[in-house]
C-alpha cells in the first residue's frame, strides 16, 4: 500500500512537472517584437483596386484583408523585410511588401496582383478564399525561415506570421474523480467556428470551449488514479493572437452547398471570457475586415470584402470597385471570414464620445458600451 501511494505521488509531481514544462514553450523570435506594431506613423485611406483576371475574385478578396491588417501593413510599409531577404527565388514577403506599397500610395488606380500569389494554387477554377488566404499566410511564414531545412514548420519558433496571426488552444483534461488535470497546448493561425447552431459569433464561440464529459469507452486514462475514469475535457484560449481570424463553415464537407444564415457579429469583442487565464480585465478586439460569399456552393459564386481603412471609414472591396460605406451595412452581411484585431489602447480624449454613439449604433450591452468608450478605432496613429 505505502508502495502504491509512493507510486501516485511520483506520477503526480511529474505530471505537474510536464505541464509546466509545456504551459511555456520556449519561442525563439526570427522577427523582433519591436518591428510589428500595432499602430503606425500615418493613417491611409482605401487604396487601389484589383483587377479579376477570370474567376480570380477570391484572391482579390484576401489580399484586401490582408493588406489592410494593421501590423502586417506597418510591418511591409517601414520596408523592414527587404534588405534581409535571403529567402526562396520568390519570396511571398517581398510580394506582399510590394503590394501592400502599391495597393496603399495609389488610391483611385486599379491593379493586377502578382502571380506569385496565384502561383501553385490557382488552377482557372473557382476557389475558395479562406485556402487560399491561408495559402499565402503559410507561404509568408516560409519565407520568414529561409533554413526551413534545418527548422521545423510546426515548432515554436516566433516567427512574423505567428507574431501578428499565432495563438495557443489549451486543451485541459480534467479527472471528476481525484481532480487531476492534464493540459496539451496547441498552436493556431485561425478558429473556425460551427454556426449550424448558433445566432452570433459569441454563441459559437461558447459553444466552442463547452465543457465535454469523457465517460465510457471515452473515459481518461488517468495518471493518478492508475484507470480509466470519468473525465471533462476543456477548450480555451491559452494565448489570444493580435489579430484574430474567425472562419464562419459555412461550407458541407459532402457536397460544398452552402449554409444561408446570418449570424451576427459586432464591431467589438471581448475575448477574455474564452481565455484560460481569467480576472485579467478586458482583451478587446474590434472587427477592420470582413469576407463575404455571394452564392449557392462552395464550387460557384462571388467573392468580395469590407475594410476599415486607416482613416477610420469603411469601404467595399469588390475586385475593381472600392466604394465607402457605413459600419451598419457591414454588420448586415451574412460573412464567412471576420478579422479582429487587438487594442490595448485607452482614450485619453475627446473621442470617449464618439465611442460610445459608435457602441449604441451597434447595438452592445451596458457593460461593452462603457469597454468601447475606453477604446480608440484609429490603429495607424492620429487621423489628420
Amino acid at each position: 500500500m505505502r508502495r502504491l501511494q509512493w507510486k501516485q505521488c511520483w506520477l503526480q509531481w511529474k505530471q505537474c512537472w510536464l505541464q509546466l514544462k509545456q504551459l511555456a514553450p520556449v519561442e525563439r523570435e526570427l522577427v523582433p517584437r519591436e518591428k510589428v506594431q500595432m499602430s503606425g506613423t500615418r493613417p491611409y485611406g482605401a487604396g487601389a483596386g484589383l483587377w479579376n483576371m477570370g474567376n480570380t475574385c477570391y484572391v482579390n478578396a484576401a489580399l484586401q484583408c490582408l493588406t489592410y491588417t494593421p501590423p502586417l501593413a506597418n510591418y511591409m510599409l517601414s520596408r523592414q523585410h527587404k534588405p534581409t531577404c535571403h529567402g526562396p527565388r520568390v519570396c511571398m514577403l517581398c510580394a506582399m511588401r510590394y503590394h501592400i506599397n502599391w495597393a496603399l500610395h495609389h488610391p483611385g488606380q486599379v491593379f493586377q496582383p502578382s502571380d506569385a500569389f496565384t502561383a501553385g494554387f490557382h488552377r482557372q477554377n473557382q476557389e475558395d478564399a479562406h485556402e487560399f488566404l491561408m495559402f499565402v499566410v503559410n507561404a509568408m511564414r516560409k519565407s520568414c525561415l529561409p533554413e526551413c531545412t534545418q527548422l521545423d514548420l510546426h515548432s515554436e519558433d516566433r516567427d512574423l506570421m505567428h507574431q501578428i496571426f499565432g495563438g495557443y488552444w489549451r486543451s485541459q483534461i480534467k479527472c471528476l474523480c481525484c481532480g487531476g488535470a492534464s493540459d496539451t497546448l496547441d498552436p493556431y493561425l485561425d478558429i473556425t467556428l460551427d454556426i449550424k447552431a448558433a445566432k452570433s459569433v459569441k454563441q459559437a464561440l461558447t459553444q466552442l470551449m463547452k465543457p465535454e464529459k469523457l465517460i465510457g469507452k471515452n473515459a481518461y486514462d488517468c495518471n493518478i488514479c492508475l484507470k480509466n475514469m470519468p473525465a471533462s475535457k476543456t477548450l480555451s484560449l491559452h494565448t489570444s493572437s493580435k489579430v484574430l481570424i474567425f472562419v464562419l463553415k459555412r461550407f458541407s464537407d459532402f457536397n460544398g452547398e452552402k449554409m444561408s444564415k446570418h449570424v451576427r457579429y459586432s464591431e467589438w469583442l471581448d475575448m477574455q471570457p474564452y481565455v484560460s487565464a481569467q480576472n485579467q480585465g478586458t482583451l478587446m478586439y474590434t472587427l477592420y475586415a470582413v469576407m463575404v460569399h455571394a452564392g449557392l456552393s462552395c464550387h460557384k459564386g462571388h467573392y468580395f470584402c469590407y475594410i476599415k481603412a486607416g482613416n477610420g471609414q469603411w469601404y467595399q472591396m469588390d475586385d475593381n470597385k472600392v466604394t465607402s460605406c457605413d459600419v451598419t451595412a457591414v454588420l448586415r452581411q451574412d460573412a464567412y471570414v471576420l478579422f479582429y484585431v487587438q487594442k490595448s489602447d485607452l482614450v485619453r480624449d475627446s473621442s470617449e464620445a464618439s465611442a460610445g454613439r459608435e457602441a449604441r449604433v451597434l447595438g452592445l450591452d451596458d457593460k461593452d458600451m462603457r469597454i468601447a468608450q475606453k477604446l480608440q478605432t484609429d490603429f495607424y496613429g492620429e487621423v489628420v
